[in-house]
């Protein structure tokens, strides 16, 4: 009988390797929702490889969501739900978190992008959104509601920008913004600057001016690294 899997060469990283082949059988339906896998004993004669690591990366799968265990009866192929695998990442990059700057280079990078495709894209319900976040910084005096403002109204534009992709990988690091715009947000003159800056955003959007939004973004960007890095400093004194 040929094996499910291809041993893996001793070079490359095994964990991973067994995973993506998992991944890749799931996806092309050679392993179906409800399938059993084979016990670890099989799966490391197949893989040529450890029963150790067998058992991290089927742990790992597991945590996943890619695979359940149930006890007394083996392991299984479980229906993938993508929020859950999406929270995940969500909390790993919050709780290992990249040094501030490499999230300001990583904003520079999505952002600009989105606000060029939201200003091609949009629709007159994200023009009318956008106005609403920028209302209810307006009228907000608490923190917790004006970061979620602030977050929403960029979130709002990666949505008009008419690109998932983009989307999710700004949701990605949602909750790192968060903390960003929390730490900023702490001062009404932080405020009041923001809310000028997303109101030009707003402007070369609706007026479906490319240039104009990149550099009003770009402009925002910059001024949101300059607040940062001053909260951060201040705490340091």
């Amino acid at each position: 009988m040929k094996p499910l899997f291809e041993k893996i060469p001793q070079r490359d990283s095994t964990r991973e390797i067994i995973m993506n082949q998992f991944t890749k059988m799931i996806k092309n339906g050679e392993l179906s929702i409800g399938d059993k896998i084979p016990p670890e004993r099989n799966l490391a004669e197949q893989f040529g490889v450890g029963r150790s690591t067998i058992r991290e990366a089927i742990k790992s799968m597991t945590s996943m969501g890619l695979l359940e265990a149930r006890l007394g009866e083996g392991t299984f192929v479980k229906k993938v739900d993508s929020d859950d695998i999406k929270q995940q990442l969500q909390w790993g990059l919050y709780l290992d978190p990249v040094p501030f700057n490499e999230l300001v280079e990583l904003r520079m990078i999505l952002e600009l992008e989105t606000v060029k495709k939201a200003a091609l894209n949009r629709t007159e319900k994200e023009i009318i959104e956008l106005q609403s976040w920028i209302n209810k910084m307006k009228e907000e005096g608490k923190v917790q509601r004006n970061k979620e403002n602030d977050l929403m109204f960029h979130m709002t534009i990666a949505k008009a920008s008419n690109n998932k992709m983009i989307y999710n990988l700004l949701d990605l690091i949602r909750m790192s913004l968060e903390e960003w715009f929390e730490n900023v947000l702490k001062e009404p003159i932080n405020v009041e600057e923001s809310i000028d800056e997303h109101e030009l955003i707003l402007e070369a959007v609706i007026q479906q001016d490319v240039v104009q939004a990149v550099n009003s973004m770009r402009s925002h960007l910059e001024r949101g690294e300059q607040r940062l890095f001053q909260q951060i400093n201040q705490r340091r004194y």
